[in-house]
């Protein structure tokens, strides 16, 4: 005898998640933005707000996640900036978005097995409303800490997790999509015409209305120091570019990259790639210099991750490791395409991993 093994609610996503948005639509629309906001950071049933979304077992890998390389190389940048601003104790480490704390960890280990001044001076401090790591060296904290005088502010891909406005370019302007609920799913509907500057004339586009404030936020929290920003984006004019009709808005479920925001809510990571040109301008407009942006592979190429990984050879597992690790995070088509930006206010000079622009 057949049974009806209709799954309702729990095909398109979570079955929770998905009652708050429709509840929320009123039987009309929402922006895609805020859509995206609740599917990833609904303070009960967001995607965010369920640990091991990131790593092997999860939906996507960050470099982090991939070996503690690309942490020692961050951490061996802070310990530059640290002798650059005159060895300041403390010398405060801010990462927001710090997620369950994989680099911070693995930048912690890396100073304490080096030893010396930088870890006798070193304080981290992780912002992070989601789920948390636990590692008790790092203090933990859901909103901005007071500024500090110096230290520097971090993220990994932080700010194409930001919620999006998402736009198709109409002979009137840039129409801005909303969602509604048909019955069985969310499709899009059709919002209002919006004006932005140098917007382009055909496709589909995001626009990302926090990127600057939240940059802006970060710069605001050090006196003296740096902001080190990695994450996927272009300039404007790449971003916008009349070839790319089909925006980069992308889900990535289980380790598989698709097009649909509308399947597996609340079970899927949403992304957009990054408009550098505002994050540049919101670290100016904070008084800071700006470096780069330069591709996480050139980065890492320069810091020295190509020694990290000879060094090894006496022990060949670890060799391997590490060989397959830097091939992950310098591959052009994956992660090495990983733009790295930074802002420095009070370190003369161009900073390590930035050599290029010089």
């Amino acid at each position: 005898m057949a049974l009806d093994l209709d799954p309702g609610l729990a095909a398109v996503g979570n079955p929770a998640l998905v009652k708050v948005i429709i509840a929320e639509m009123d039987g009309g629309t929402i922006p895609f933005e805020r859509f995206m906001e609740l599917a990833l950071y609904h303070p009960e049933h967001g995607y965010y707000r369920t640990p091991g979304r990131i790593g092997t077992s999860g939906d996507f890998l960050t470099s982090p996640a991939i070996h503690p390389m690309f942490g020692w190389a961050v951490g061996g940048w802070c310990e530059w900036l640290w002798g650059a601003l005159g060895e300041p104790a403390p010398f405060t480490v801010i990462e927001p978005g710090a997620g369950e704390g994989a680099l911070a960890s693995t930048i912690l280990d890396w100073a304490e097995g080096r030893g010396g001044g930088f870890v006798t001076a070193l304080r981290y401090v992780a912002i992070e409303p989601n789920a948390r790591g636990t590692d008790p060296r790092v203090e933990w904290c859901e909103g901005a800490p007071e500024p500090v005088e110096t230290g520097i502010v971090l993220s990994n891909e932080l700010f194409d997790a930001l919620p999006v406005r998402l736009f198709d370019a109409d002979a009137r302007g840039p129409v801005e999509v909303h969602v509604r609920w048909d019955g069985s799913g969310f499709v899009e509907a059709r919002g209002s015409v919006a004006s932005i500057e140098e917007a382009p004339t055909k496709g589909r586009f995001e626009v990302s209305g926090r990127a600057h404030a939240t940059m802006s936020a970060m710069c605001s929290l050090i006196e003296r120091g740096a902001v080190l920003t990695f994450d996927y984006g272009y300039p404007q004019e790449e971003l916008w570019a009349d070839w790319r009709a089909q925006g980069t808005l992308l889900s990535f479920y289980r380790h598989t990259a698709h097009e649909d925001p509308y399947q597996h809510v609340g079970e899927q990571d949403l992304t957009a790639h990054v408009n550098l040109s505002e994050l540049q301008a919101a670290v100016e407009d904070a008084g800071f210099a700006t470096h780069g942006p330069v591709t996480q592979a050139a980065f890492l190429t320069e810091l020295g991750s190509g020694q990290l990984v000879e060094s090894a050879r006496a022990d060949l597992p670890e060799y391997f490791a590490r060989r397959r690790a830097l091939q992950q995070l310098s591959d052009t088509a994956g992660l090495g395409r990983v733009r790295v930006l930074a802002g420095t206010r009070g370190a003369a000079g161009v900073p390590p991993g930035f050599g290029a622009e010089a």
